[in-house]
């Protein structure tokens, strides 16, 4: 026979059991190695604003303050480039002043001159964004991102890629 607190732990696991279960039909996960929704095999989330906190902590970076218009895309010609690669485009508009602020954060002192910098000359490493549309644009990386900025300052693109092989 079992005793009661037996029997109660009993049932409140299976029903914590089943309750889980349950609760999780619907749900369909992305296997390892499929596309996801954005059509990039292994990228961690979707392309979408839902999933930018995450996207950005992909890159150890965040926007400038007070960043507007943002959207999210995938960066598939990476992703086509080189097998198991996945990335982000991150468009947005912010104010002159957050875009340096934003700079001298993540990149040491380069914010303060960025009005000043030469241009890129060259941006073929760039095949996500279409770049004959950016006025002067400049382009630096840092830690896990990348970002073109145009000039005068207000349009930007932060490009977050991984899963090279």
């Amino acid at each position: 026979m079992t005793h009661l607190p037996r029997r109660t732990i009993f049932l409140a696991a299976a029903t914590a059991i089943v309750a889980g279960v349950t609760g999780c039909t619907g749900i369909e996960f992305t296997p390892w190695g499929q596309p996801t929704p954005t059509g990039m095999e292994n990228a961690p989330y979707p392309a979408n604003l839902e999933h930018l906190d995450d996207i950005l902590a992909l890159g150890k970076t965040t926007l400038p303050e007070g960043a507007s218009n943002i959207t999210v895309s995938p960066a598939l010609k990476t992703a086509e480039a080189s097998p198991g690669a996945w990335g982000y485009v991150i468009a947005y508009y912010a104010e002159p002043q957050p875009i340096r602020d934003h700079l001298n954060t993540h990149t040491g002192d380069l914010g303060d001159g960025v009005d000043h910098y030469p241009e890129a000359r060259s941006a073929i490493h760039v095949k996500d964004i279409d770049m004959t549309k950016i006025q002067h644009p400049w382009i630096t990386g840092f830690k896990n991102a990348e970002i073109i900025i145009e000039r005068p300052l207000g349009r930007c693109w932060l490009i977050i890629r991984g899963g090279f092989r």
